[in-house]
């Protein structure tokens, strides 16, 4: 009887994102407003109705992934590995994530570190072309609060708070400041 009445609640709270899917697919609404739209819905209905949404519109989405409230992925070419976390207003834009990674609060993946060319002066930035990439988080990667993430993470490491990452360093590592430099991991101070 329980089971029964659990299977109803959750089709009706798909019920809308049941109705946004077919927007999507019959190309009458954009993914990203799909994104932005239900990053609006808060609590565990939210995160719920966001799971349900990435599963059936992203190129890769695994089980447990909790994006929560003000959270979004931006492109639809995004892939997302098994028990992923996207802190509230964390903003993922064309981006691999592996397994286990965690994204804190306000962390901004972004398409690389040369969105805009800045070469010609004679033309504003937002007119010349830049590279777009895809940037991958490795799995088992924690992601602090406020970072900004522009280059690839390793599996396995750290990005400390507020760090900017514009490159790839080795895997296990731990990364802070800005622009994000290596620190050894603390695994000797524990003894």
């Amino acid at each position: 009887m329980w089971l029964w009445i659990k299977r109803m609640v959750k089709a009706a709270l798909a019920l809308p994102v049941w109705v946004l899917l077919g927007l999507y697919y019959w190309r009458l609404m954009r993914f990203e407003t799909g994104s932005c739209g239900l990053a609006l819905v808060p609590g565990s209905v939210g995160v719920l109705l966001r799971r349900y949404w990435y599963q059936h519109t992203l190129r890769r989405c695994g089980s447990q992934l909790s994006v929560q409230w003000m959270g979004f992925i931006y492109r639809s070419e995004a892939g997302v590995g098994d028990n992923v976390y996207i802190g509230p207003f964390s903003a993922v834009s064309n981006a691999d994530l592996g397994d286990d990674v965690m994204l804190g609060t306000h962390v901004s993946v972004a398409q690389g570190a040369h969105q805009h060319g800045v070469e010609r002066i004679d033309m504003p930035m937002r007119r010349q072309t830049g590279e777009l990439r895809q940037v991958t988080i490795g799995a088992d990667v924690w992601v602090g609060t406020a970072a900004v993430i522009l280059a690839d993470v390793a599996p396995g490491s750290v990005v400390g708070a507020d760090a900017v990452v514009i490159r790839t360093f080795e895997t296990y590592s731990v990364l802070v400041g800005v622009p994000a430099c290596r620190r050894a991991r603390c695994a000797s101070a524990a003894k």
